[in-house]
């Protein structure tokens, strides 16, 4: 049954696209190397995101090690299948949210209860077996040295933009390639479920000015910060805001016409090795102190609105109305195989994309 489906995910998905994670690629050891407890993560959060709790974590508990790997969201989502006979990872954290509620769905998560998970809402966990610990604003980053006229308040300013200085905007649009990134389908798909009409003519002139696409937020960033790039589209917050603080040729933008806000969600694969620890480590990034640490520490958003800071509550008021991504089946209807091939197949065409 793991193998039909894959063979399924490939045809739908135009065959290059099941991936698994580098084999060689190594994972990064937090804690005394003789702890007798194992805890094994599978991320798609940046090290320079994560890395200060993991080692807030294993500083609390110093009788467990955590191993942890960052994978994209795409691959860890074949890995998670591929491996669910056995699985590597204790613990499996994706921004893809979609695909985390269809690896429950499949029956690929465990159930987990706790005080702390048992209290977040509706929206923010999905049968007891996939949990949200941040939520942020989907965004757009600027090269105020390099952007053409005024700097784009939401998706409208952008296409006035193209249209005025259609020649310089070709080729410096960088936006997420969905077929290779799995946070990436999300956010697209949302998108032209929250403006149809507007997405439609964003993507008709992304493709006629020659838009990059990449797999991974940091690409689209780099690029953005050396000029290659004047504007990144539909990028994750918190990485943004962390490149902002350091750059100030840089500018974080919050749409005004609506601003999508996705979570950071994990879950424990079923038959996991060391369950209990995983969802000890579920419970720690819960914690009000573990909360405010990634905002004080620009890391990340959290989900629990009682305990924002000003800086977060600042950054969150400026953009216009928010449509709040949740965590139920009807994520399950993007990713159902016949319309995922199909929007995808759209998004090539629409970006004049033969490859």
């Amino acid at each position: 049954m793991k193998w039909f489906i894959i063979l399924l995910s490939v045809f739908f998905m135009g065959g290059s696209q099941f991936v698994l994670a580098d084999p060689e690629q190594r994972s990064v050891e937090f804690g005394q190397k003789d702890a007798p407890r194992v805890l094994r993560i599978h991320s798609s959060i940046d090290l320079a995101s994560f890395g200060p709790l993991i080692e807030g974590f294993v500083q609390r508990y110093p009788n467990i090690r955590v191993s942890y790997k960052d994978i994209n969201t795409l691959e860890m989502y074949n890995q998670t299948i591929h491996d669910s006979r056995s699985p590597q990872a204790s613990l499996v954290i994706s921004s893809a949210m979609d695909l985390q509620i269809k690896l429950v769905n499949d029956g690929y998560a465990q159930t987990y209860h706790s005080f702390l998970t048992d209290q977040l809402p509706n929206y923010a966990q999905w049968r007891h077996q996939v949990f949200a610990f941040s939520l942020e604003p989907v965004v757009m980053l600027v090269n105020k040295d390099r952007y053409p006229g005024p700097l784009p308040k939401d998706r409208q300013d952008i296409l006035q933009t193209i249209r005025q200085y259609s020649n310089f905007m070709k080729g410096r649009i960088g936006t997420y390639d969905i077929r290779k990134s799995g946070v990436g389908y999300l956010l697209a798909s949302q998108d032209a479920r929250q403006a149809d009409t507007t997405w439609g003519r964003l993507l008709e002139a992304f493709g006629s000015h020659q838009v990059k696409t990449y797999c991974c937020t940091h690409e689209i960033i780099d690029k953005v910060a050396s000029g290659k790039l004047v504007l990144g589209y539909n990028l994750l917050g918190s990485y943004v805001a962390q490149r902002v603080k350091e750059d100030t040729h840089l500018k974080m933008i919050l749409p005004k016409d609506y601003s999508l806000m996705v979570m950071r969600v994990g879950l424990i694969p079923k038959k996991a090795p060391n369950a209990h620890d995983a969802g000890l480590f579920l419970d720690y990034l819960l914690t009000n102190s573990v909360q405010k640490r990634m905002q004080v520490e620009t890391l990340m958003f959290p989900i629990k609105p009682d305990v924002m800071t000003k800086n977060t509550l600042n950054i969150l008021g400026k953009s216009g109305p928010q449509r709040v991504v949740e965590l139920d089946q009807q994520l399950l209807v993007g990713r159902d195989f016949a319309k995922q091939y199909r929007f995808i197949k759209s998004w090539e065409e629409a970006l004049e994309i033969t490859h």
